[in-house]
């Protein structure tokens, strides 16, 4: 399933929910960039494997340099006072103490970029407490794009963007990694990549399945990384609660990409932030109630957890 069949997806079972039955039928795999589906898919799963396998073949880590090992934290750094707050779809530490960032971005947007070099400074702000000299671990960044963010180079799918001086990387331990997904499909349709044998190509090849519903090639049927990935993203697997906050979703995605105008420049854009924020967290307190952890509910809802335990806290009458 690709995005545009997602949304189809989403807004029929706004009309419906039962229409999800229908896209069962219709499709073996979900839409794998969507942020529900790759949360549970790559952060929920026991011991990290697809998660250390994806960023590993991404970052072209091997040997001692690879991760091998990896433990996930809450995904989000507060505002302080007025400031935004710091949301990302995964943060990790790995056994070397290294930070590991991921965010899929499904759409571009003007302030995309801006976006990323303000969550990896929230990032960096986090990790020197008082009384520890000014010691940073390697932090990667790495952005799994369903649209194209360099379009200025038709030939490259996988972008490392550093701070240059005089042709040298002047600070070698923040490393930005940008994965342009669709632009690997059409370079593998126009066969530019058929020689391309890395750890990356072979990982978009699988995800060129599960997005274009495409017979599965023999050599990713006989990884079993990627048959353990196929299985995981089945249609079938996720419940309909998941989509249902999808759905409540949508407006506020709308707003976040900030597409067509600045934020708040519009007092509807900022009525239609509330009240999917309000729906947003009337889910969140559905779910609790229903026996999630707040874990899982920020993740599903990408809420911080200072909200999910507001909403917890309070009846339902009184969080809407």
């Amino acid at each position: 399933m690709n995005r545009t069949q997602h949304y189809s997806l989403l807004k029929a079972m706004e009309i419906d929910k039962s229409n999800l039955l229908k896209y069962q039928e219709l499709y073996k795999y979900a839409y794998i960039l969507s942020d529900g589906i790759f949360k549970i898919v790559f952060a929920e799963e026991k011991g990290h494997s697809l998660l250390i396998s994806l960023v590993n073949a991404m970052l072209d880590l091997q040997g001692d340099d690879a991760i091998k090992d990896i433990t996930l934290e809450m995904q989000e750094f507060p505002g302080v006072f007025n400031k935004k707050d710091c949301i990302l779809d995964i943060i990790g530490t790995t056994n070397a103490g290294e930070k590991v960032l991921v965010e899929v971005q499904q759409q571009g947007d003007d302030f995309f970029r801006d976006r990323v070099e303000y969550y990896i400074s929230r990032v960096i702000e986090n990790q020197v407490h008082t009384s520890e000299k000014y010691e940073l671990p390697r932090i990667y960044f790495l952005g799994l794009l369903d649209f194209e963010l360099f379009p200025e180079e038709p030939q490259k799918y996988i972008h490392h963007v550093d701070e240059m001086c005089n042709g040298r990387k002047f600070f070698p331990k923040i490393q930005k990694i940008f994965v342009e997904i669709d632009k690997f499909f059409e370079l593998e349709k126009a066969g530019v990549t058929v020689n391309d044998n890395s750890e990356a190509a072979q990982w978009l090849r699988a995800i060129k399945v599960i997005v274009k519903e495409e017979p599965v090639p023999e050599k990713i049927m006989q990884n079993e990384t990627f048959r353990h990935l196929l299985d995981s993203v089945k249609l079938i697997n996720f419940v309909e609660e998941l989509f249902n906050a999808e759905v409540k979703n949508m407006t506020d995605l709308k707003a976040e990409h900030e597409i067509g105008f600045s934020e708040g420049k519009t007092e509807g854009a900022a009525e239609e932030r509330k009240k999917a924020n309000e729906e947003r967290l009337e889910m969140a307190r559905a779910s609790l109630a229903e026996g999630d952890s707040i874990e899982k509910v920020t993740r599903i809802f990408k809420l911080s957890e200072s909200e999910v335990l507001a909403v917890q806290a309070k009846p339902a009458a009184q969080s809407k």
